[in-house]
């Protein structure tokens, strides 16, 4: 009876020993809980999907106009004037940037108010008899220009630098087609030379004609500061542009009085000018992001 129960106790404690070892089968381990509550990294949404950004905007722009000018009379050429012009004008227009990550591309349109880039502009800087009384009717440029962008992002991507850099056109519009000489004071005196001898002429204008470039090619660049309130956005800016040489030819039938040898010569007085524009334009933009 004795060899039976401890045989009895013996087969009990075989049989109860399986089942821990199932429990402990059956217990997650450490390794298998860990790899459940690791997820695998998303992709950040700001740098995989395309961003549009729409924006109006209005400012300064300061313009400078470097040149040349040149009259001739008949077969005899005045010397060169240099001129260089300065003004400060109002600007205005709208644009589209498209982003994806840091990285897009701009487009803008610039209408900028302007008297500088016209040959009557020109004209009044030099030292000529009545050039400085021409006048200078109201006119605006337009500049079109695209930019490759980089953005760097500031304040945990609530504000953003921006550089750019690239290419367009100032097309000329206003006043910059009209005739200059027909405005100067009737009876203008110039200095002509005949026969090898210079007279004091009186020069009456009869008719004219005028050819000019329509337009320029220009250089730019940009730098501003992007502040994100939710999907509006405000951003002031600088763009400065440098534009290629821009030339005018107006030529004029005249009459030509010699007080001293009591005659009256025909003769063709020619006014060329070339031009090339500077500008820099502060503004301010004011527009809506397909992303906040």
């Amino acid at each position: 009876m004795l060899r039976l129960a401890i045989l009895t106790t013996l087969l009990g404690a075989a049989g109860a020993s399986p089942a821990v070892g199932e429990d402990e089968v059956k217990r997650p381990q450490p390794q298998e809980q860990s790899g459940q509550v690791e997820k695998s990294p998303e992709p950040d949404e700001q740098t995989s999907s395309w961003e549009f950004q729409f924006a109006g905007h209005g400012g300064a722009a300061g313009l400078v106009s470097r040149g040349e000018v040149r009259l001739a009379i008949a077969s005899s050429l005045s010397p060169v004037d240099e001129t260089v012009g300065y003004s400060r004008e109002r600007s205005w227009g709208a644009g589209l940037r498209v982003m994806r990550g840091r990285w897009g591309v701009e487009v803008q349109h610039h209408r900028v108010a302007s008297r500088g880039f016209t040959p009557a502009a020109m004209m009044r800087e030099t030292r000529w008899f009545g050039a400085q009384d021409l006048p200078l009717t109201a006119s605006a440029d337009d500049l079109l220009s695209v930019f490759a962008v980089r953005e760097f992002p500031l304040a945990r991507g609530q504000a953003t630098v921006h550089l750019a850099a690239g290419g367009g056109y100032l097309l000329m519009g206003g006043d910059s087609g009209r005739l200059v000489l027909e405005d100067l004071p009737p009876g203008i005196s110039q200095m002509a030379t005949f026969g090898g001898t210079s007279h004091e002429a009186v020069i009456e204008m009869t008719e004219g004609d005028f050819r000019a470039d329509r337009g320029v090619a220009v250089l730019g660049g940009s730098v501003g500061l992007t502040l994100r309130m939710g999907r509006m956005f405000l951003r002031p800016r600088l763009d400065a542009f440098v534009g290629g040489a821009r030339s005018t030819e107006e030529s004029w039938g005249m009459h030509l009085h010699i007080a001293e040898v009591q005659d009256e010569v025909a003769a063709t007085m020619t006014l060329n000018t070339t031009m090339r524009p500077r500008l820099f334009l502060f503004s301010v933009e004011v527009g809506w992001s397909s992303r906040p």
